[in-house]
């Protein structure tokens, strides 16, 4: 028994592969059939159970007039049915079918009735062709078409009818055409109709009630057009719309009442049109209101009042404007505010009171303005602040309890600005920040009290400010600090201990300062760092075993320091250079110079440690005048003989 099941099972598999055609694989009990990419120029035969088909990226021209009636999907996207549409005005009879995938088929002529004969057909896809016009009745016969794909055509209008039959279609894809005309009456009978997406096309206005009829409609994409303005009724009647996208257009006002209808609206677009200003009830019925978006206008100033409304706002994007300043009520009534971006304006000062109920605001966005002053108080209140961008403004001083109450901060970014010093006491309650910048300030010493508090810092920045010395204990609050960035500033030394207690950082960057010499220990406890960074100082040598504690060390940077090759101190850099090719992030050469005619050659430092025996011992140093390092002619041509014998195989 068990060995005939076994026969008749084989029987099957042999004959199921038989009916699979050859160039295709099948699957599912040959029901489905995958034929993509196989060059094909027809359609082949096909078992009689096929129910999806996919003949995608082929070079058919046309379908057999039968023996698809099973069929439930067909992908025929990237193949040649330009013609076939053209010869035959009906799609052959396919009363199964409920996907239909013809992008990239070079169309462009549509007909009445085209495709009556897939009753059931739900899905349409007829994207990336050269469609230039949608025929009245063209959907006539499929009252279950719930998504038509249309995008990227050379569509030009669309005209009452063209929806006609579509009763239950609720995705329309219009996107990427050129469609400059939309009748009224076009959506009249689309009560279904969810979402309409007509971005990037040629609009240039919204007709009274040209959404009449649209009453389900609940996205609407209207962005990349060349809309200059709304009618007060053009979206009249559209209660059940939840997102509204009017962005990249050249809409330079709005009426009042334009959006009163929109009661269930929560996200609005208005990003990149050339609104110069905001009337003061534009937003009153929008009570739903969750995001609003309407950075790179043009908006000069904002009544007071126009946000009172949006109680459930949680977004507010305002970056990109030419806002000159804010009433100190204007956010009163934003409970519900989490996100609020200001930045790229021109913002002179920030007055008392203008965050005080923002109280649950997560994320404030202040960078790029002119702030020259902020109101000790103004961000009293924010405990669940979690990031402050102040970058690049004009503050030169922060009052002690600027940052009192924002205990949950996480990131604060203060780089380019003018602060010289700050209090001690200004970062004590941040015991949650991960991130401080200050970055391109006039910051000229530090003190051990500075970063007190600061227990779970991760990153700091203080290049491009004017430090000269850093006390000893400075960084020792920072105990999880993993990036420290102190490059471009003046700094001639290192102390000892500067480093000590950092045992976490990864990354150490001094590039830029004034360091001619590093105590041997400087980096002793820094077991974890990776990164090191020393370029453009002014290092002659490196005492033994300095770079030794840095096991873990990836990648080090040396270049544009004055290497003294001539003197038996760089050998220790020189073969630590010299072992650790691998791990050097630049080229750093050997710097040679007289005082009558200076000379430079182009000699890598891993070279000097080559020929120990031409360094000598007792060094020139500098003189008091500051003149550069001597070096002997009878030696540099020594030296110079060493090296081209070492190169010549």
């Amino acid at each position: 028994m068990l060995a005939a099941m076994t026969l008749a099972s084989l029987s099957l598999w042999v004959l199921a592969s038989d009916l699979c055609p050859p160039v295709c694989q099948c699957l599912h009990n040959l029901t489905t059939i995958m034929c993509q990419d196989r060059g094909l120029h027809q359609i082949p035969e096909l078992p009689e159970s096929t129910e999806k088909l996919y003949v995608s990226y082929n070079n058919i021209q046309e379908i057999p007039r039968h023996g698809l009636e099973e069929l439930q999907v067909l992908d025929l996207t990237m193949n040649q049915m330009d013609s076939f549409l053209f010869l035959n005005p009906v799609w052959p009879n396919m009363t199964k079918l409920s996907k239909l995938f013809l992008p990239n088929n070079n169309l462009w002529l549509l007909k009445s009735d085209q495709f009556l004969n897939c009753p059931v057909l739900t899905l349409l896809d007829l994207s990336r062709n050269k469609i230039r016009h949608i025929p009245t009745g063209f959907l006539l016969g499929l009252a279950q078409l719930e998504m038509l794909d249309m995008k990227f055509n050379w569509i030009q209008k669309l005209q009452v009818g063209v929806l006609e039959g579509a009763f239950n279609l609720t995705d329309l894809n219009l996107s990427h055409n050129n469609v400059s005309n939309l009748e009224q009456g076009v959506f009249k009978n689309s009560a279904v109709l969810e979402k309409l997406d007509l971005s990037s096309n040629r609009i240039p206005s919204i007709g009274e009630g040209t959404f009449r009829g649209a009453t389900g409609l609940q996205h609407l994409d209207l962005s990349g057009n060349m809309l200059t303005s709304l009618s007060e009724g053009s979206l009249r009647g559209l209660t059940m719309l939840s997102e509204l996208d009017l962005s990249r257009n050249l809409i330079d006002s709005l009426p009042s009442k334009v959006f009163n209808d929109l009661i269930g609206l929560e996200i609005l677009d208005l990003y990149g049109n050339r609104l110069t200003s905001l009337p003061l009830d534009i937003f009153s019925n929008l009570k739903n209101l969750k995001e609003l978006q309407l950075e790179s206008n043009q908006i000069s100033a904002i009544p007071d009042g126009v946000f009172d409304s949006l109680s459930r706002l949680k977004e507010l994007q305002l970056s990109k404007n030419c806002i000159l300043e804010l009433h100190p009520a204007l956010f009163n009534k934003l409970k519900s505010l989490q996100n609020l971006d200001l930045d790229n304006n021109a913002l002179r000062h920030l007055p008392k009171g203008l965050f005080h109920k923002t109280r649950v605001v997560k994320e404030i966005h202040l960078d790029d303005n002119h702030i020259r002053s902020i109101h000790h108080s103004v961000f009293h209140g924010l405990r669940r602040l979690h990031s402050l961008k102040l970058s690049r403004n004009h503050l030169t001083s922060l009052h002690p309890d600027q940052f009192r109450d924002l205990i949950r901060l996480k990131e604060l970014h203060l780089d380019a600005n003018h602060i010289g010093d700050f209090p001690t006491s200004l970062f004590m309650n941040l015991t949650n920040l991960i991130t401080l910048d200050l970055d391109n300030n006039s910051i000229s010493e530090l003190s051990p009290d500075d970063f007190v508090g600061l227990t779970c810092l991760k990153e700091l920045g203080l290049s491009f400010n004017q430090l000269h010395d850093i006390p000893y204990n400075t960084f020792y609050p920072l105990h999880l600090l993993r990036k420290l960035q102190l490059k471009n500033n003046s700094l001639e030394s290192l102390h000892l201990q500067l480093f000590a207690r950092l045992s976490k950082l990864t990354e150490l960057n001094l590039d830029g300062n004034k360091l001619d010499r590093l105590q041997p220990d400087v980096f002793q406890g820094l077991t974890n760092l990776q990164r090191l960074s020393l370029k453009s100082n002014q290092l002659s040598a490196m005492e033994n075993g300095t770079l030794g504690p840095l096991g873990n060390l990836s990648t080090v940077h040396l270049s544009g320091n004055l290497w003294d090759c001539t003197c038996a101190h760089v050998l220790y850099i020189s073969r630590w250079v010299n072992m650790h090719s691998d791990k050097l992030g630049d080229q750093p050469l050997c710097f040679f110079s007289s005082s009558s005619s200076p000379l430079t050659i182009d000699t890598p430092l891993s070279q000097a440690a080559q020929s120990p025996q031409l360094l000598q011992d007792q060094c020139i140093t500098r003189a008091a005048s500051g003149s550069s390092l001597s070096f002997p002619l009878e030696m540099l041509k020594l030296f110079t003989i060493s090296l081209l014998a070492l190169s010549t195989p």
